[in-house]
């Protein structure tokens, strides 16, 4: 064919095709199906009820609905059962399939419900199999089919004798909504705002509130609890480049009022325990690497302060004493020394923290923590520290749930510990699962794993207290992991100019805190050091940028708090006598006392008691010191006056003229002697020529 003529018929074909009038599509039906309820667990001779809600989310009707139930073999492991989260469910046992005959219009819901005795199949007639079973729902409707939904049955063939103990501890915290350090009063993110509105915390709160009998552990940050405090008595946000006040009516402040007062009726329910957590969600291993130990100290004690009663707490709840839940359960050798000196000697780690698991060692059980090689003192308390290891897999699940359907979460979190259970049925274990951090959970996917855990016959559902307390001790010591593993294991710290920064802002709050301020002052410049140590900075470029000016503006701010103490203003004072008395007069432009020190330095005095006087708690805004003095010469000369804080830090300087009118001793005395040589030799003389005139008479 010519080549012409094959260029004419190929533009024909494309302009046909193109003004060829569309074809309508056809109508086509699309199914939806979600899991509405599904037993818990079930016995022999109980039935397996489903309910379905099935969607029709085409645009053409669909009639005859056809629902196959597929049951699959038993998990017997834990690894056979995570299998089947990837849909490898393995050999059928036994399924049935339900007809339906009604039609179903294209954007119409209808619930389904379908009913199979076990008795019915011949795997479950006298079976003595407890286990978990996958199980696979599809919906069909001709060719059509609809999404596939896996789950778990949990089947007994008489109810459990012995059951498994299993902790659940859900930390609570919310990254700093103050970003600015040089305004660190100033709120300049809304993530906590969105969170108790409509996010995170405004979706488990009323999951938690629907169990009051549930034993559950919560461990809130104290910037967490401090932030909902700010935020319901009123604060200032900045909006546009210029900042505001937003009044306690306010709405936003009313949500945070409201959020936090319903977490203080929580943790007041008798079943619930509050564990301490560090205040920000910082790294207790970084911070002891890097010179810090001070600072990680101050983590876990405000983290603790803050879940007490008012005035120094805000939760209003007493913590379980001595325990303490590490940001991702980390902690080592060095690091423990100085959690065990801050009075913690009860543990909730994850298994990478233990040098080595026993091989008899079951997941939550206590374990007794070795003295580290560098101490071997014990704890404050005396007692042995323990600890118990939460299990990595279910706190998995529990992140899967997100995902899944408020049924299918708890199912598959119940699969998780059946399986554990049914490993060793007849002893008495215990597991204890840490939900995720940022743990973002549909409300009825919380509601559905707690009534879970309530309602399985194989769960006992504790707090990690109730575990040390009714389980012995693994009789085997374990260790933790060197501070290089931890470190590695952990989140990657920032660079180098990041942790001086920090260890700057440690040193001026220590020369603070030697003049022994309030506590809620020393607090205060605490707290904005303690939010610059968070790690919830460390994820990007800018937020460490943000951390950094945090702390750097710290010494600045610390510096002009203290320089508000003055020494004497330089003046003029005059001593009439050789003994005589200093008036020091010292200012504080403070709001509250404090501690300080007054060293005096002359050479041409002497102070009896001492050049150093200490001033314990000087009041504002004057003090006056009378200062007893011994003048060594006459004439004017100077005083320097120095006020130091105690560890002797020099606050303010001056420099007082003295005066002294009394004359030298030495000079009168020789003066004074003089005069009386000269009066007696004129006597000795005045007697010579009397007798000599009476003689010549």
């Amino acid at each position: 064919m010519p080549t012409k003529l094959l260029r004419r018929l190929t533009v024909a074909v494309v302009a046909i095709a193109w003004l060829w009038p569309a074809t309508p599509a056809l109508a086509a039906p699309a199914l939806e199906v979600r899991l509405a309820s599904f037993p818990v667990s079930l016995g022999p001779q109980d039935a397996l009820r489903i309910a379905l809600e099935v969607t029709n989310s085409g645009d053409a009707p669909v009639d005859r609905l056809e629902v196959t139930v597929s049951i699959h073999e038993g998990v017997t492991s834990r690894s056979q059962l995570h299998a089947t989260y990837t849909g490898r469910l393995g050999r059928v046992r036994g399924s049935d399939t339900f007809p339906f005959e009604e039609a179903l219009r294209p954007g119409a819901t209808r619930a389904l419900e379908v009913v199979k005795p076990l008795s019915e199949l011949v795997a479950f007639r006298g079976s003595r199999n407890d286990r978990a079973y996958p199980i696979r729902i599809l919906v069909r409707s001709g060719s059509v089919e609809s999404n596939t939904i896996d789950t778990y049955m949990m089947f007994f063939s008489e109810p459990p004798l012995n059951p498994l103990s299993l902790s659940l501890v859900i930390p609570m915290h919310a990254p700093s909504i103050y970003t600015d350090g040089r305004r660190p009063s100033v709120v300049g993110s809304d993530a906590l705002t969105r969170s108790i509105t409509r996010g995170r915390i405004a979706k488990l709160l009323p999951a938690l509130e629907r169990f009051p009998d549930v034993p559950i552990t919560l461990g809130p940050s104290g910037l967490l609890l401090k932030m909902l405090d700010d935020l319901g008595n009123g604060y200032v946000v900045r909006s546009g480049g210029e900042a505001r006040r937003v009044g306690p009516e306010d709405p936003t402040a009313q949500s945070a009022a409201l959020a936090l007062a319903r977490l203080q009726a929580l943790a007041l329910r008798p079943p619930t325990r509050v564990i301490t957590t560090e205040y920000s969600r910082a790294s207790l291993p970084v911070l002891v690497r890097h010179g810090l130990k001070d600072r990680a100290e101050a983590q876990v004690l405000e983290g603790r302060n803050l879940l007490g009663p008012r005035p120094g707490g805000v939760l209003g709840a007493q913590p379980l004493r001595g325990w303490l839940l590490p940001a991702r359960g980390s902690l080592d050798e060095i690091t423990l020394q100085e959690v065990e000196r801050s009075g913690f000697d009860r543990l909730i780690l994850a298994p990478g923290s233990l040098t080595e698991i026993p091989g008899s060692l079951t997941r939550g059980i206590p374990v007794e923590i070795s003295p580290s090689r560098q101490s071997t003192a014990g704890t404050p308390s005396g007692r042995p520290t323990l600890a118990v290891v939460s299990d990595p897999d279910l706190e998995e699940v529990l992140e899967q749930s997100e995902e899944l359907g408020p049924v299918e979460a708890r199912q598959r979190f119940l699969a998780e510990s059946v399986t554990i259970h049914l490993e060793r049925p007849s002893q008495n274990r215990a597991i204890v699962a840490v939900a995720p951090v940022q743990w973002d959970l549909e409300t009825e996917v919380a509601e559905a794993l707690i009534s879970g855990l309530a309602q399985a016959p194989w769960l006992r559902a504790v707090t990690p207290d109730v575990i040390v307390n009714d389980i012995q001790p693994q009789s085997q010591a374990v260790r933790l992991i060197s501070q290089r593993a931890a470190l590695e294991n952990g989140p990657e710290p920032p660079g180098q100019d990041y942790f001086p920064a920090l260890q700057q802002a440690h040193r001026s709050i220590q020369r603070y805190a030697s003049l022994a301020p309030p506590a809620s002052r020393l607090a205060t410049f605490s707290r904005r050091l303690l939010i610059a140590e968070s790690t919830d900075w460390w994820s990007t470029n800018a937020g460490v940028r943000q951390a950094r000016a945090f702390a750097r503006a710290l010494p600045p701010s610390i510096s002009a708090e203290i320089g508000r103490v003055q020494a004497p203003a330089p003046q003029t004072i005059t001593l009439t006598s050789r003994a005589g008395v200093i008036p020091l007069s010292v200012g504080s432009g403070l709001s509250y006392p404090v501690d300080i020190v007054i060293r005096l330095d002359s050479d041409k005095l002497r102070f009896p008691d001492g050049n150093r006087i200490t001033v314990q708690k000087l009041q504002p805004p004057n003090y006056t010191v009378r200062v007893r003095a011994i003048t060594q010469a006459s004439g004017t000369f100077p005083l320097k006056v120095s006020v130091l804080s105690p560890a002797g830090l020099t606050i303010s300087e001056s420099l007082l003229t003295i005066r002294s009118t009394e004359y030298n001793i030495v000079a009168l005395s020789i003066t004074g002697g003089a005069g009386i040589f000269l009066v007696g030799w004129w006597m000795i003389g005045a007697a010579r020529r009397r007798i000599k005139w009476h003689g010549a008479s």
